[in-house]
């Protein structure tokens, strides 16, 4: 018995290799095949589902994609990248919220920023069904209470008042999402003020590091721009003004309105200029990109997407972002 489970480890580890391969190459039917055949081995693999929950998302296949996103945090016993760290041990006990209304939501941000802020469009049908206390980080709190919701940087110390939990970024699938149903308007009004040649920038995010300023810049056709840093901390380039020391996310909003062109790679400042609707954005993106890009238009629709045609060539996409900037 202990050679045939050793056996089948062997083999379900060998179907999630070669998941991971296909993956990394965007064949997304192949991933999804041989993830399928480890999981049928061990259905608990965290690793096989987080993974084939990325390829059906990649795909589209939102309905699935999201349900299995949850069970592979679940099975991971994620404990977030949000404000709640070890400390989600006291809401473990209340139950997954899974649409009910009338109740009382306790909703904490488990995420990044990026995806804090593209699952807000999904406050106002929360506070619809639900009467909503939204735990986020600190720079995200004054943005959120632009939504009407209730929002607070730690967990209340009194758990007992709520009915359900959610993982703010599980609304997705407890709202049983699918590509046709996701709200895809701008969910953050904004007022422009274009005064002419100014762009936003962000060079660096915890997904994609692959620039630093300096190199950026090389890239970037900036001659009669003046640059503004969508993205905190002191700049050693004098080129670019930085954002003011403390600043939050209602302040990155604010100087979004003032630019005539966002450019970015795949940070919370591009989620924030998507949702706003800013009809410039421009987007740089590597040949293995986040699933979510794959779908851009769902989420974003007036996004411009600027992707490697090779994993070590940035010239064609910053061309091809040059030529639309100066047009």
């Amino acid at each position: 018995m202990t050679a045939v489970l050793m056996s089948n480890a062997v083999v379900a580890a060998q179907y999630l290799a070669r998941g991971i391969a296909h993956f990394r190459q965007n064949q997304f039917a192949e991933a999804i095949a041989a993830f399928d055949a480890a999981l049928q081995i061990n259905p608990d693999d965290c690793y096989a589902r987080w993974n084939r929950a990325t390829a059906l998302l990649s795909i589209g296949d939102y309905a699935r994609g999201f349900v299995e996103h949850d069970v592979a945090w679940r099975l991971f016993n994620w404990r977030g990248f949000g404000p709640i760290g070890n400390d989600i041990d006291r809401v473990q006990a209340l139950p997954l919220w899974r649409g009910e209304e009338g109740v009382r939501l306790l909703a904490y941000h488990e995420l990044g920023f990026g995806d804090a802020i593209m699952a807000m469009r999904y406050l106002p049908e929360l506070v619809r069904r639900a009467k909503v206390t939204l735990v986020l980080d600190q720079s995200l709190v004054r943005l959120a209470r632009t939504f009407g919701v209730e929002v607070a940087c730690k967990l209340p110390d009194d758990l007992t008042a709520f009915d359900y939990k959610l993982p703010f970024f599980g609304v997705m699938s407890a709202l049983k999402q699918t590509e046709d149903t996701i709200p895809a308007a701008p969910y953050i009004p904004s007022v422009w003020f274009h005064e002419g040649g100014k762009i936003g920038i962000a060079w660096s995010g915890r997904t994609q590091t692959a620039f630093t300023l300096e190199r950026f810049l090389q890239l970037l056709d900036h001659d009669g721009f003046e640059l503004y840093a969508l993205q905190p901390g002191p700049l050693a380039d004098d080129r670019v003004e930085p954002l003011p020391a403390g600043s939050d996310f209602v302040d990155v909003l604010v100087r979004i309105e003032e630019m005539d062109h966002i450019v970015s790679v795949d940070t919370a400042a591009i989620h924030l200029a998507g949702a706003m609707g800013h009809p410039s954005a421009h987007l740089l993106l590597p040949c293995l990109m986040d699933w979510r890009w794959w779908r851009s238009t769902t989420w974003y629709p007036a996004l411009k997407i600027y992707r490697q045609v090779s994993p070590d060539d940035w010239s064609t996409p910053f061309a091809r972002l040059n030529e639309r900037l100066i047009a």
